[in-house]
């Protein structure tokens, strides 16, 4: 079978299985949530923002191990809700919200990567790295969705360097702007705990921890790099690769990230089913390449 032979059986073939293995996704993430809120699981990470006292959201003194709310006040503006909600119903809520993106950005390859450890660990503990990889996918078609991105764990927001380095200025007001907006208008609001907010960070420094033991300042080259062979190559990929390994701090789930890196696989895997050429890297992707619209292993 010659190649091109192989492209018309996969072509044919490929956007039914990946509609199937969209839906065996589908199942086993209700599956594991059903599982996750029967038993109750670990969520100890979500724990942490709803148990926070939204007056003292950064006690005197703590330090990075000692809070478990890290990142700025403009976070309560999406998740001071929760604090109205019994526990048990908003962790229900945020883990189905988690699964719905691994979903979204996974497509048929969530079967591969929903009980890896990272993933099923971000699931279980709560966390947003999720978020953070839809936020960055998104930002290239929408720049605002960066704000997430800055406003909770901060670091990772040196991918906003790409579009600097692609002289993709537009893209980068718009998230610089939105991202000051809020800021400015929560500070506003609530002038104290900025100020607390700005002390813990500035005070005390990420630590490095188990089982990586990399400090922020050990893999910021390696990010670094990353934005920059992206930028000059064009891909946008290696924003997702910076963003994870600029995270404050890299343990046992920031690979959970990575999950950032399918819809670019799986919009690469259709163009080159369809035998054309990549989209520009300097626009939008299109809506047949853009993650979860028509991109089940290209379809």
């Amino acid at each position: 079978m010659t190649r091109d032979e192989l492209r018309v059986v996969l072509v044919r073939w490929m956007p039914r299985l990946g509609l199937f293995g969209t839906g065996i996704g589908v199942v086993l993430a209700a599956a594991y949530w059903w599982q996750l809120t029967s038993s109750g699981g670990s969520p100890v990470d979500v724990r942490a923002y709803w148990a926070a006292d939204p007056h003292a959201l950064y006690p005197s003194g703590a330090n990075w191990r000692e809070t478990g709310y890290l990142y700025s006040p403009a976070f309560e503006l999406f998740i001071g809700w929760a604090r109205l909600l019994p526990f048990d119903v908003f962790v229900a809520i945020w883990r189905g919200l988690l699964l719905a993106i691994l979903l979204y950005l996974a497509g048929p390859l969530t079967v591969l990567v929903l009980f890896t450890f990272p993933v099923a660990s971000e699931v279980n503990a709560g966390n947003i790295q999720l978020v953070l990889a839809l936020s960055i996918v998104l930002g290239f078609r929408w720049p605002a969705t960066w704000a997430f991105v800055i406003l909770t764990k901060l670091t990772p927001g040196i991918g906003l360097a790409w579009f600097a380095l692609r002289r993709q200025w537009r893209h980068l007001a718009i998230a610089i702007g939105v991202t000051a907006v809020i800021a400015a208008g929560t500070a506003v609001l609530w002038p104290e705990r900025w100020a607390d907010y700005l002390r813990l960070i500035g005070g005390h420094p990420a630590p490095a921890v188990f089982p990586f033991y990399l400090s922020f300042w050990d893999r910021l080259p390696w990010a670094v790099g990353a934005l920059l062979v992206g930028a000059w190559r064009g891909w946008r990929w290696p924003v997702v690769v910076a963003a994870t390994l600029a995270l404050p701090v890299f343990y046992t789930i920031s690979p959970s990230m990575f999950v950032g890196l399918l819809p670019f696989m799986r919009s690469a895997t259709g163009r080159w089913l369809r035998g054309g050429a990549s989209p520009p890297a300097t626009q939008p992707l299109p809506p047949q390449a853009s993650p979860g619209a028509g991109a089940m292993l290209g379809g």
